[in-house]
C-alpha cells in the first residue's frame, strides 16, 4: 500500500513508529519495521510512504499515520515575548509549572535555554492547535506581564519590627499578592532581644502562703526596643498586579511604620507563681487579648511557665506599663 502524505513525509519519519506498528498488531522485532514501513529518503523520491504486510495491519497504521499527519498540519506554532527574566515563572520547581501549562493548555511550550543570546533569548514558543496556542499566550504574557510598583524608604532600625518575622510579607502576599524585594540591598541584621536578666541569673520568689507578699513579688524589667545602631534606610519595593493592589499594600506599610515607631519599648515580667498565668490568658485567651487590645501593646506569655520565663510585653512606654499593672491585678485578685 502506497500512502500520500505531502510534505509532511520527513518530519514523520522522526515519529514514534514503533509504538503505531505495535498498535496496529505489527512485529516486535525493530529490524522489521523498516522494511514494512518505508519512508522517501529524499524530496525527489515524492511524499509517499510505503507499508507492506497483512491488510488488516497495513490499514491501521495507514489511518494512525494519516491521523498524525493531519494533527500536525492542523497545529501552529506562535511566540511570546517573555523578558529572560521572568522565565522562571513559566518554568517552576523542577519544570512543574511548564508540565502544567502544557496540559492544561494541550500546548507544548519552548522556553529558551540561559546559554540563548540574541532575540531568541526572549522568544518563548508555543506549539497546538491554533484556538489552543491562543489561549496558552494570552496566559503566558498575564503571567508574566511587568507589576505595578512603588519604592517606600523604611528606617532600617525598624525594619524587623515591621516584617514581624516574614508575617507582614505573607500578609501582604496573601491579601493583595503584592511581594516585597529590597532593590538588591540587604537587610538589617536582626538585633538580639533584650533577655530578663533576672530569668537567667536569679532565683524565683518562695510561694508562700502571703497571698499580698506573692502577688507583689514578680520580677519586672523594661528596655528601650529601638536602641538598634542601624542608621539610613532600606527600601521596601512593593510589586503587584494592579496599582489598587499596591496601594492597599502602601497603605497597611505605612500603618505599620507608624505603629513600629510607637512600639517604642519591651517589658519582662516574671510571677512568683506559675499557676498564676493561667488567669493572664483566661477562658480561649479572652483576658489577654482584652489586655492587648485596652493598652495597645503585643503579649506573648511563656508556654512552660515553670522555668520562670517572661511574660514580654511589646508597645509605647506607657502602654507596656499599663499592661503590666493589669496583668498584676489579675493575678492579685486571683491568688
Amino acid at each position: 500500500m502506497s500512502l500520500n502524505v505531502s510534505s509532511c513525509a520527513n518530519r514523520f519519519s522522526g515519529s514514534n513508529l514503533r509504538n503505531i506498528i505495535l498498535q496496529a498488531g505489527g512485529p516486535e522485532e525493530t529490524r522489521m519495521h523498516s522494511r514494512m514501513v518505508r519512508f522517501p529518503k529524499t524530496d525527489a523520491e515524492g511524499n509517499n510512504i510505503r507499508i507492506e504486510g497483512q491488510k488488516t495491519v497495513v490499514d491501521q497504521i495507514a489511518a494512525a499515520i494519516e491521523a498524525l499527519v493531519n494533527e500536525q498540519e492542523s497545529q501552529t506554532n506562535d511566540i511570546a515575548e517573555v523578558k529572560p527574566d521572568k522565565h522562571r515563572l513559566l518554568i517552576g520547581r523542577g519544570g512543574e509549572t511548564r508540565r502544567q501549562l502544557e496540559q492544561q493548555f494541550s500546548v507544548s511550550i519552548n522556553i529558551p535555554r540561559q546559554s540563548e543570546t540574541g532575540p531568541q533569548r526572549s522568544q518563548v514558543r508555543i506549539a497546538g492547535k491554533p484556538e489552543n496556542v491562543e489561549k496558552a499566550k494570552a496566559h503566558i504574557l498575564e503571567i508574566t506581564k511587568d507589576q505595578e510598583g512603588e519604592s517606600v524608604n523604611v528606617p532600617r532600625r525598624f525594619h524587623h519590627a515591621i516584617a514581624d518575622n516574614g508575617q507582614f510579607f505573607r500578609r501582604l502576599r496573601g491579601d493583595h499578592k503584592v511581594t516585597v524585594d529590597h532593590a538588591g540591598q540587604r537587610p538589617p541584621s536582626k538585633p538580639s532581644a533584650p533577655t530578663p536578666g533576672r530569668a537567667a541569673t536569679g532565683d524565683m520568689p518562695l510561694i508562700t502562703d502571703d497571698q499580698e507578699s506573692n502577688a507583689n513579688n514578680h520580677s519586672w524589667e523594661a528596655h528601650d526596643l529601638h536602641s538598634s545602631n542601624e542608621d539610613g534606610e532600606i527600601p521596601w519595593v512593593l510589586s503587584g498586579p494592579s496599582a489598587e493592589a499596591v496601594a492597599a499594600a502602601r497603605a497597611k506599610l505605612d500603618r505599620a511604620l507608624e505603629e513600629a515607631t510607637k512600639q517604642d519599648t519591651i517589658g519582662f515580667l516574671i510571677l512568683p507563681d506559675p499557676r498564676a498565668y493561667r488567669h493572664v490568658i483566661g477562658p480561649a485567651g479572652a483576658e489577654i487579648n482584652r489586655i492587648r487590645k485596652q493598652t495597645g501593646t503585643k503579649i506573648q506569655v511563656p508556654r512552660d511557665q515553670s522555668k520562670g520565663e517572661a511574660i514580654e510585653i511589646t508597645g509605647s512606654k506607657d502602654g507596656v506599663e499599663g499592661a503590666r499593672d493589669i496583668i498584676l491585678e489579675i493575678v492579685q485578685n486571683n491568688m
